[in-house]
Parts: structure tokens; sequence; C-alpha cells
């Protein structure tokens, strides 16, 4: 079971870079980042449904043993939007390296802090030295890797010093979010009986507030705050097979994190995630998946894949 985890840990890493890839294909075609979240949130709802009504012949959940828990329970979808809709605003500002790193910098250190005390009913594991230094070599090849992979024009800051602050404070959050929500999960798998039904209560949950965000937007500042531009005739948009990928891939992370989370802990899932997520991105980048400009593999970022392992087999054992 244990080595399962692992490897599910490190597949939810590789299903989350997939699934940025075909959301930014999703989002080129309909010019929206807010409507290619919710179809992401849609299809993973309608898929984890329909495998709850096949295995259980109902969608009916154990909603009076999740109420005992505290109210941040039912917060793991929320997590999920938090973490796209952050990275819309930082992206532009921060550039796609400085974003990388820092989302992944916040996502160790909320691990960590996250199994230290316990937070969110994970299991408890102190911090030792060991697990520090294993977290700083993780965070060394994070920037080896970026540095190689980013280009010298992807890295730039843009903006005022005080803008680019909060920034790089909103990013690293947005990282110490996205560890909650394996923490988050994990427990509310536990609760509700099954990593499929926590994976269910949560997609619901981010259709809801993804729903409710473009509502509000729409509302006050009209249609052009959803989406990036027109749609021009001669480009009508059609839902394809293909459209459907990132939603899937979506479900993968959600429901592979709240397996694995009550087995291995917050911070020992956060870094099989990342590890997962550069080692196919390098792949993704090689292979120059989806039309990605093709950038080939490094001595510098074979190094910082090294440096990965090794700090994230110090963190494990």
């Amino acid at each position: 079971m244990i080595i399962a985890s692992y490897l599910i840990g490190i597949l939810s890493g590789v299903a989350a870079t997939a699934q940025a890839s075909f959301n930014g294909e999703i989002r080129r075609r309909y010019r929206s980042p807010y409507i290619t979240a919710a179809i992401n949130f849609v299809v993973a709802l309608s898929v984890i449904a329909l495998v709850l009504l096949t295995a259980e012949r109902s969608l009916a959940l154990p909603v009076s043993d999740i109420m005992k828990y505290p109210a941040w329970i039912w917060t793991g979808g929320v997590c999920g939007v938090v973490i796209v809709m952050t990275g819309i605003l930082c992206l532009p500002v921060l550039g796609s390296a400085s974003n990388m790193m820092l989302l992944c910098f916040g996502q160790i250190m909320g691990g960590l802090i996250i199994d230290h005390y316990g937070m969110f009913n994970a299991p408890l594991t102190e911090m030792t030295i060991a697990r520090a230094v294993g977290a700083a070599l993780e965070i060394a090849g994070i920037i080896l890797i970026s540095a190689a992979t980013g280009g010298r024009e992807k890295t730039g800051l843009k903006g005022s010093s005080g803008k680019v602050l909060l920034f790089i404070l909103l990013d690293i959050a947005a990282g110490f979010v996205a560890a909650m929500q394996v923490a988050v999960n994990g427990t509310l798998a536990v609760a509700a009986g099954s990593p499929v039904r926590a994976t269910f209560v949560s997609m619901c949950g981010a259709l809801i507030t993804t729903t409710l965000i473009i509502c509000l937007l729409t509302l006050v500042k009209g249609r052009t705050a959803v989406y990036d531009g027109h749609i021009p005739p001669e480009e009508p948009v059609k839902l394809t097979p293909f459209m459907l990928s990132g939603g899937l891939m979506a479900l993968v992370v959600v429901g592979g994190n709240a397996i694995t989370g009550p087995v291995l802990g917050t911070g020992v899932v956060t870094m099989m995630n990342l590890f997962g997520m550069m080692a196919s991105g390098l792949i993704i980048d090689a292979a120059g998946f989806l039309g990605i400009e093709v950038k080939p593999v490094t001595l510098s970022k074979i190094a910082g894949m090294g440096l990965m392992l090794a700090g994230t087999a110090l963190i494990s054992f």
C-alpha cells in the first residue's frame, strides 16, 4: 500500500502538469480562464458521479458524518479554485519560471508546516533536521530546473516593487493552499468513507465556487471580464473529446491526493506531487507536447531532478 501510495502521489503530479497543458489549449480556444476552469470541474464532477452511481448506485453522501468535522472540511474544492485563479493573476506579473518556483516553495513549506502541527487532521510528523535538509534540496532542485527551463524572457518581474512583492506573497500563499487541499481532502476521504465520495464533494465545491465567480464578474463588470476577447465567427467553439482531458486530469489530481494524504502525510504527498510535476514537465518540454516550444533536457535539469529525488527521500524516511 505504501509503495502504491508513492506511485499515486507521483501520478497526481504528472496529471497536474498534463492538466496545465490541456488547459492552455482550452483557454486559447475559449479565450477565458474562468470557462476553462468550469469545463474542468464539470467533466470531473460528471465522471466521479458516474463512478459513484456505478459502484454504489447512489450519490448519497454521509453528510451527518462529515458534519462532525470542522467547517474547513468542505473547502477542498474552494482551494482548487484559489490555486487556479492565483495562477491567472500572478503569471503575467511574475513570469512562468518565477511563478512556478514560488508556488512550489509555498507547497513545500505548507506541507511541512501542516505535518509538523498536524493541521487539518493530517498525520502528525514533526520537523527534523533531515526533513529540513530535504526541503532545502527540493527547493534547490526546483530553482535549478526552473532557471534552465524558464528562459530569460519568462523570468523577469513586471510592475512596481510593491506590486511585485504582493504577487510574490500571493503565489507563495497559493502554494500553501495547494498543500492544504491535500490535507483537507485526505481528511474528507476518512469522513466520507471513501476517496471517491471525497472527490465528489471537492468537485461540487469547485464547480459552485467557479460558477459564483463567473456570475459575479459578469454582473459587476460585464461579459468582457470573463472572456479575454471575442471569439471570431470563423473559429466556432466545439466541445471535443480532447477538451475533456483537463477535467479528467483534475480528477486524477484530487482523487489521487485524497487517497494518499491519510497514508503518507501532507508533506510527503506534496513532495511526490512536485517530483511528478517536474519530471513530466521536462518530458512534455522535450517532446513539444500540444505545440509547446521544444526545450531539450540538459545536465542542469537532470541535476535538478536528482536534488529533488534526494530531498524527497530525506523527507520521506
